[in-house]
């Protein structure tokens, strides 16, 4: 009895180091690709997720796949064992990461005139299609707005990029990330959907192609209001505030009901944590 006693303290006490081990600050956290080169390989999906891990080995090889960077799995367990904390570092590696990226597209992120966007998507090492996550157009403000008319040559183009990166990321940063639960099903992407119809049925369009720039316009304005009054908080209008809002969603979707269930059909450990890839 004493020793199978003592066996079994010996194993609880093994069990807490490996926990304590398993959510310690990972030595490094962002893994850049871009430019022929990267910091990572294919065999590193455990680490990368495999998106993560398959974009690192096409840089690497050449491929030109737009440079970016990845934040590891390994953080999505700290943040999750830590009360939804980041580790100390993880902003400054990330600023490291987006530095090259910009100095590899030779745009800058936020810039007023020469504005780099962003997308912000999940990868698990084990695919989950569907089940995460994603924010495209990040870093689209008030601010970057004219520089990529000029660059574009299309205002329309843009504020229908606009349009859509309010839509997105109401829904997956400010709504679900945050944990709000929509009544009656009219969670806040829907409701921005309403207010679209309306103004084409107003203007007898029946296609979203047929509204002007001016139109577009219009409704980011009216999309802003709305979101302003149903979740009592502004659309940000400051890009870093929009790519860290992106990043927290990914980590937050990966305890979303959809992942959840998923992983729990396909036996998907929920240790195993999501990619950040940007």
């Amino acid at each position: 009895m004493a020793k199978a006693k003592a066996k079994a303290q010996t194993t609880k006490k093994a069990t807490a180091k490996t926990k304590t081990a398993a959510v310690k600050k990972p030595k490094k956290m962002v893994y850049f690709f871009g430019g022929n080169k990267a910091d990572g390989n294919a065999k590193m999906k455990e680490l990368l997720g495999g998106k993560g891990a398959n974009l690192a080995e096409m840089a690497s090889l050449g491929v030109p796949v737009p440079p970016g960077f990845t934040i590891t799995t390994e953080v999505c367990t700290y943040y999750y064992a830590n009360k939804k904390t980041y580790p100390t570092g993880l902003k400054e590696e990330v600023a490291k990461s987006l530095a090259k990226t910009e100095k590899i597209m030779g745009k800058k992120f936020g810039d007023a005139k020469n504005p780099l966007l962003v997308s912000v998507r999940s990868g698990a090492r084990s695919s989950m299609p569907g089940m995460m996550e994603t924010v495209l157009n990040v870093g689209l403000t008030s601010q970057t707005i004219p520089g990529m008319i000029a660059q574009s040559g299309s205002e329309r183009f843009v504020y229908d990029a606009y349009r859509r990166l309010i839509m997105m990321y109401s829904d997956v940063v400010m709504e679900k990330a945050a944990g709000i639960e929509p009544k009656d099903d009219m969670g806040i992407r829907r409701q921005l959907e309403k207010i679209m119809d309306d103004l084409k049925k107003s203007k007898g369009y029946k296609s979203d192609t047929d509204m002007t720039a001016d139109d577009l316009k219009e409704l980011c304005e009216a999309f802003k209001k709305k979101v302003k009054d149903v979740i009592g908080k502004p659309f940000p209008d400051n890009a870093m505030d929009q790519l860290w809002g992106g990043i927290h969603a990914v980590f937050s979707s990966w305890n979303g009901k959809r992942a959840v269930s998923y992983r729990r059909i396909e036996n998907i450990p929920d240790e195993w944590g999501t990619a950040v890839n940007v």
